[in-house]
């Protein structure tokens, strides 16, 4: 069985880094001349302390260490919208890359995978370079996030599909969150990362995973198996393993190890951890319906994106990266096509300015009302 190891962490020195991540780095083997990917969170042009991206220290110390073991690492992610130099520059990981001499890449290349019997998504696109590599270290931002409540781990993959083919497997998927936990898990049997790390020294709660806010973790967590690490930390957060599609997902298809049964627990952080009042988003009910319904759910039950006007400031960026077309600028307002809204929430997911809000389908608020669904 994988171990998992969480570690405490309370600042971004190297200091207090590089000693974790060599003895994360030793849960596997790394080869002299291995060409690995280290895989960092960059959804998006913002600054380390807005804790959106993998925080550019941890980056610079997991890439030394392979340098240190004669590896050939190079940073890559695919960002939603915005043009990869400019997040490669304001997350801080391009002078990592320029410190180090390793090179920062965006991952731009598609290719199909090659067929694999445990996907259910027969046909899947995949960035090149990361099929290419010798081996991917993955390195996950711990957060909040609106459409799935949090992303870790198996999460973390899902920037290795390039562009805004993103936009098309969310356009695919509709309403149906278990459908999109399936293309991550689909994802992690294509592309599985010999070693995940997650940066939770400092994290995001609230509307994750572009807008929500810093909270501090104090935690670093490493393993073989992203799901493991998942069903780990998705507790520590406040969330039920069992609660958590993607986990769900991979529980379902036997996929990593969900239960943790038996599991070699290593570092100083007690796994039986729990962060106080995590504030994760609330779940939209957006599975009680079958997939014929969606029009029906959208408009009774999921939460409706719209703008915030005391902080929108007309960049446009929701309206170009909605993949359902379902948006436009006019002028200073914003105006929602409802009818062909899809409720995947990448207007607010790439808004830097937190101006997408969510109001609760009219359903859904009488549920709650009655005490039928969570508030």
């Amino acid at each position: 069985m994988p171990a998992v190891a969480l570690w405490h962490c309370d600042e971004y020195t190297s200091a207090k880094l590089d000693p974790i991540v060599r003895e994360a780095l030793s849960l596997r083997p790394f080869s002299p001349g291995m060409r690995v990917l280290v895989k960092a969170n960059m959804l998006a042009a913002r600054a380390p302390e807005k804790c959106v991206a993998t925080h550019p220290a941890l980056v610079e110390s997991v890439c030394r260490a392979l340098l240190d073991l004669g590896c050939r690492p190079f940073i890559g992610d695919s960002p939603g919208i915005e043009p990869f130099p400019l997040v490669a520059r304001v997350s801080g990981i391009a002078a990592v890359g320029e410190k180090l001499g390793v090179p920062v890449r965006e991952l731009s290349r598609s290719t199909v995978c090659p067929p694999n019997a445990r996907r259910v998504n027969r046909r899947l696109g995949l960035s090149a370079d990361a099929l290419e590599a010798d081996a991917i270290v993955s390195l996950p931002k711990l957060k909040t996030h609106c459409q799935m409540q949090l992303t870790m781990a198996v999460k973390n993959l899902f920037g290795t599909v390039v562009g805004t083919r993103k936009a098309q497997w969310h356009y695919a998927v509709g309403l149906d969150r278990a459908r999109f936990a399936d293309v991550l898990i689909d994802i992690l049997v294509s592309l599985p990362p010999v070693l995940s790390i997650v940066d939770g020294v400092w994290g995001m709660e609230g509307r994750g995973p572009g807008s929500g806010k810093p909270r501090f973790f104090g935690l670093i967590g490493a393993s073989a198996d992203a799901v493991a690490l998942d069903a780990a930390l998705a507790p520590m957060m406040g969330l039920p393993a069992e609660n958590y599609a993607p986990l769900a997902a991979a529980r379902a298809r036997g996929i990593g190890d969900c239960e943790l049964n038996g599991a070699e627990w290593r570092g100083d952080f007690d796994p039986g951890t729990r962060f106080e009042n995590v504030d994760i988003p609330a779940l939209d009910a957006l599975s009680l319906m079958p997939r014929f319904m969606d029009k029906l759910g959208r408009a009774l039950l999921a939460s409706r994106p719209a703008q915030d006007e005391s902080r929108c400031m007309q960049c446009g960026r929701c309206a170009a990266v909605c993949p359902a077309g379902a948006l436009v600028l006019d002028g200073k307002k914003l105006r929602f096509d409802y009818s062909k809204c899809i409720r995947c929430y990448c207007c607010h997911e790439m808004c830097p300015f937190d101006a997408i809000v969510f109001h609760e389908g009219a359903l859904m608020r009488v549920f709650k009302a009655l005490g039928l669904a969570r508030r």
